[in-house]
């Protein structure tokens, strides 16, 4: 993996980081690349753009994560190969982590990368999203179901005072999907700079 764009891109975004965390991004990548083959875990087999749409782009949300008051506990809905669930335990050590995946397959990757990455603050629920019981102070979610589909379990999901984050596309399209919704819900839109990506990305916040 290239350390250098991924320490330029995670400077650019402006979220420190330590040794430790470069070399769990390095073993993040060597494992999607072992297991990507058999189990589909992205849809690229480059590890520069892996780096950039998935490592880059959950990283992309931290600054803003971490601004809020209440932050210590996390849950990721749909996590897959662990994004943005697992990049936010890396950066973000001081919060608990929490992946919620129904794939056995995908269930076994990520118990596997986080024994390899020795990540303390993670745990890992082989769920439907929908089952899942607790509360949080965000709930979180990327590439997973449309908000009419997901609101009403997600928002069960989240502690007082917490949030709904989910990371979206651009800010535009944001407003045509909560548009669709049978109830008037209070959002604001967070965009997001994702350093060598020419998309448009930001983040739907549910207080």
């Amino acid at each position: 993996m290239d350390i250098e764009l991924l320490k330029d891109g995670l400077d650019r975004i402006g979220i420190a980081y330590d040794g430790s965390a470069l070399v769990r991004f390095k073993t993040y990548m060597s494992e999607l690349m072992l297991f990507n083959p058999a189990y589909r875990l992205v849809a690229h087999d480059d590890e520069d753009e892996i780096l950039i749409r998935h490592f880059l782009d959950s990283a992309a949300a931290v600054p803003y994560l971490s601004g809020l008051d209440r932050h210590e506990d996390i849950i990721d809905l749909g996590s897959g190969a662990g994004f943005p669930g697992l990049v936010l335990a890396i950066l973000m050590p001081e919060s608990r982590v929490t992946l919620a995946e129904r794939m056995s397959r995908r269930v076994a990757f990520l118990r596997n990368a986080v024994l390899k990455m020795e990540l303390s603050n993670v745990e890992i629920l082989e769920k439907n999203a929908e089952d899942v019981d607790g509360k949080w102070d965000i709930v979180t979610s990327r590439a997973f179901h449309p908000v009419f589909d997901c609101l009403a379990y997600a928002r069960s999901l989240v502690r007082e005072g917490g949030r709904l984050v989910f990371y979206k596309g651009p800010e535009k399209n944001v407003d045509a999907e909560m548009s669709v919704l049978g109830e008037k819900v209070d959002y604001s839109t967070v965009r997001l700079c994702v350093p060598y990506l020419d998309e448009a990305r930001s983040l739907l916040v549910i207080a």
